[in-house]
C-alpha cells in the first residue's frame, strides 16, 4: 500500500512540477540558504519539506528517479533552453560533481560508472564491472563511482545483480559511492587514480586528475563512442576526450586496430601507451549428444536477429529488410523456420504478409545464457570497428551467426575468431547471400559443434584478463602514483 502511495506522489508531483523545480526545491530542504525563483519552486519545496517531516522524501525522490528516463528528451516541453536542460543534453560533462583531496582517504582507483538499470544493461556494462573487479588485483582499493543521476538503490541493486554470473557480489566486495545528486563531492586521496569507462566519464577522470595534480587517467575504450552521434554537440565533445591524456585498454583487437591506424586522437603520434583484451562472451555450449539430440529433434528451427531499434549502430533497418528479403525469395520457408527479435525495444519485422517476426522479452544474464543454446541461425549487425558480443555468444554456443565487417572488423579478422560466423559487407545482397550459407552451414550440426568448441575467444573473465593486462594497469597506477610524489618532492 506503502508503495502504491508514493508512486501516486511521485507521479502526481513529476506531472504538476518541472525537473528543476523540483530539483530545487529538494535541495533546499537540505540547505535554507537556495533561492527559489518561482511560485511553482516555492510549493514544490513546501510539499518535499511536508515529505521529508512525514519520512517519505527519500522513498519519493527513489519514485521519481526510477520514472525518468537515462537519456533527457531532445527538445523541452516549453522549448525554453535553460542551462539545467542543456547539461543534461550534453551528459553533463559541463556540470560535474566537486572533487575535493581528503587525506585521510586510503589511495584508491575510481572507476567511473555511468547510469544504467537492469532493464536494458547491456555488455559494456559487464566489461565495466569485471574489469573493477579484475582492478582489486593491483592490491589498490577500488571504488565504483555512479556520478550520474539516476535511480540507484543499494539493497535492490545487490538483490538484481545476483542473476549476472560472475558479478553477483561487486556491490559488496568493492567499494561503491553514488553521487549523482552533487550534494557533496567525490573525496580523494592525494594518490587516486581514475577509470573512465564511457566517453563522458573522461571528461570527470580530467577533472580528478586536476584535483589531484596528475597527468593521465585510465581509459577503458569499448567503442569508437563518436560514432554514437551523428555530427552534432554530442558527437564533437565525445572525439575531443580521445586527444585528452590517459592510458587505453581497448575492448577487442579490431576496435585498438582502428584507433591506431586512424590514428584516433593522436594515440599513435603521441606515443600513448595502449593494450587490448577480449570480453568474456557468453555462451551456453550443450554437451554433444544433448546439443545433437535437440537440434535433430526440433519441430522447427530457429532464426534469431539482434531486435534493437532504438539504437542506430545497430542497424535494424538493414537487418529487417534483409530478413524480410531472404523469406519472400523462398530461403527460408515459415512453416520450418521460426523467426525471432532479442534486444532492446520490440521491433517485429513483417516477413511475408500475414507472417511476422516474435520478439523475446528483456532477458537477465542468467536466463539470456540459458536461451543461446536453442538458435540455428543468428544475424546481428553492428556499424563499429568493435564486433560484438551477440556475434561470440552466439557462435560459441553452435549457431551459424551472420555479422557485418566494418573498417578494422575484417572478414579475415572475424573468421580468425570463429568458423561459425559468417562475415558479410554491410549491404542488403551481400548480406542475404550469408544468409542463404548459413543455411547450408546450419545443417551440419557436428560441423557446428566442432567450430563452437574451437572458437578462438574468451568464455571466462580468467581468460579474458590476464597477467599480461594486470601489469599493464599495475605499471600505469604505479606510475601514477609516482608522478604525484615527484611532483610533491619538487615543490619541497
Amino acid at each position: 500500500m506503502r508503495r502504491q502511495v508514493i508512486a501516486a506522489l511521485a507521479g502526481a508531483g513529476s506531472m504538476l512540477f518541472g525537473h528543476q523545480e523540483l530539483k530545487q526545491s529538494y535541495h533546499k530542504v537540505f540547505d535554507p540558504n537556495i533561492k527559489l525563483q518561482s511560485y511553482k519552486s516555492r510549493l514544490a519545496y513546501l510539499c518535499l519539506f511536508a515529505a521529508h517531516r512525514l519520512g517519505l522524501l527519500a522513498d519519493l525522490q527513489s519514485s521519481y528517479l526510477a520514472g525518468l528516463p537515462l537519456i533527457p528528451a531532445i527538445a523541452p516541453p516549453n522549448h525554453v533552453y535553460d542551462r539545467d536542460f542543456l547539461n543534461l543534453r550534453l551528459n553533463r560533462v559541463y556540470d560535474l560533481p566537486d572533487v575535493e583531496i581528503d587525506k585521510r582517504r586510503p589511495q584508491t582507483i575510481n572507476v567511473l560508472v555511468p547510469a544504467f538499470d537492469f532493464k536494458s544493461i547491456s555488455a559494456g556494462f559487464f566489461g565495466v564491472f569485471q574489469m573493477a573487479l579484475f582492478l582489486r588485483k593491483t592490491g589498490v582499493n577500488v571504488r565504483l563511482v555512479l556520478f550520474d543521476n539516476f535511480y540507484f538503490n543499494l539493497p535492490e541493486f545487490k538483490e538484481k545483480v545476483l542473476k549476472y554470473p560472475g558479478m553477483e557480489r561487486i556491490f559488496d566486495e568493492l567499494e561503491v559511492e553514488y553521487i549523482g545528486e552533487r550534494r557533496e563531492p567525490l573525496r580523494v586521496s592525494e594518490y587516486d587514480s581514475a577509470v573512465a569507462t564511457v566517453w563522458y566519464s573522461a571528461y570527470f577522470a580530467q577533472k580528478i586528475n586536476l584535483a589531484i595534480g596528475k597527468d593521465r587517467f585510465i581509459y577503458l575504450i569499448q567503442d569508437y563512442e563518436a560514432l554514437f552521434y551523428p555530427a552534432n554537440s554530442l558527437h564533437a565533445i565525445a572525439d575531443r576526450t580521445y586527444e585528452m591524456n590517459y592510458h587505453a585498454i581497448f575492448s577487442s583487437e579490431s576496435l585498438m586496430r582502428f584507433f591506431v591506424e586512424n590514428d584516433v586522437g593522436g594515440i599513435k603520434s603521441r606515443n600513448m601507451s595502449y593494450t587490448f583484451f577480449n570480453n568474456a562472451c557468453s555462451a551456453n555450449l550443450l554437451p554433444k549428444e544433448i546439443f545433437i539430440h535437440r537440434n535433430r529433434s526440433k519441430e522447427k528451427k530457429k532464426i534469431v536477429f539482434y531486435s534493437r531499434p532504438v539504437v542506430d549502430r545497430n542497424m535494424f533497418e538493414l537487418t529487417a529488410l534483409a530478413l524480410s528479403t531472404a523469406f519472400r525469395s523462398g530461403i527460408f520457408d515459415p512453416d520450418e523456420w521460426d523467426c525471432v527479435g532479442m534486444g532492446l525495444g520490440e521491433g517485429v519485422v513483417e516477413l511475408l504478409p500475414g507472417v511476422r517476426s516474435v520478439s523475446l522479452p528483456r532477458m537477465d544474464l542468467t536466463t539470456y545464457i540459458e536461451e543461446v543454446a536453442s538458435f540455428d541461425i543468428c544475424l546481428t549487425l553492428m556499424a563499429s570497428p568493435h564486433p560484438s558480443m551477440i556475434p561470440m555468444d552466439l557462435a560459441a554456443s553452435g549457431c551459424v551467426v551472420v555479422t557485418n565487417t566494418f573498417k578494422t572488423k575484417t572478414e579475415s579478422y572475424l573468421q580468425s575468431l570463429s568458423g561459425n560466423i559468417i562475415p558479410a559487407a554491410p549491404g542488403l545482397g551481400e548480406i542475404v547471400a550469408a544468409l542463404e550459407l548459413a543455411k547450408f552451414k546450419s545443417l551440419d550440426l557436428e560441423e557446428r559443434y566442432r567450430l563452437a568448441k574451437t572458437m578462438r575467444y574468451p568464455r571466462n573473465w580468467d581468460q579474458s584478463l590476464t597477467s599480461r593486462h594486470l601489469n599493464f594497469l599495475k605499471r600505469h597506477v604505479r606510475a601514477m602514483a609516482s608522478e604525484k610524489l615527484a611532483g610533491e618532492r619538487k615543490t619541497a
